[in-house]
C-alpha cells in the first residue's frame, strides 16, 4: 500500500479528552500526517507525524481528515 498524505482538519468533532490527548502527542489542526497502514473492516489507522506513529480509530481518522 502506498503511503497517503492528509491534512488534519478541525478537532471540534471529537470529545474533549480525545482532542486533548492528540494535541498532547503533537497533532494539531493543519498538521500534515502520513497514513502508514489501514486495517480492513474499518479497523484502526496507523498514522505518522514527526517520526512518531500513532494508532487512531477509523471514526476518529475520518472525522479529522474528512476522508472516506
Amino acid at each position: 500500500m502506498a503511503q497517503q498524505n492528509y491534512i488534519l482538519h478541525s478537532f471540534d468533532c471529537l470529545n474533549g479528552a480525545t482532542a486533548a490527548r492528540l494535541h498532547d502527542m503533537g497533532l494539531c489542526e493543519g498538521c500534515p500526517i502520513k497514513v502508514v497502514q489501514k486495517y480492513p473492516f474499518h479497523g484502526p489507522v496507523i498514522i505518522e507525524n514527526d517520526h512518531q506513529r500513532i494508532g487512531l480509530r477509523y471514526a476518529v481518522f475520518t472525522s479529522l481528515t474528512e476522508a472516506e
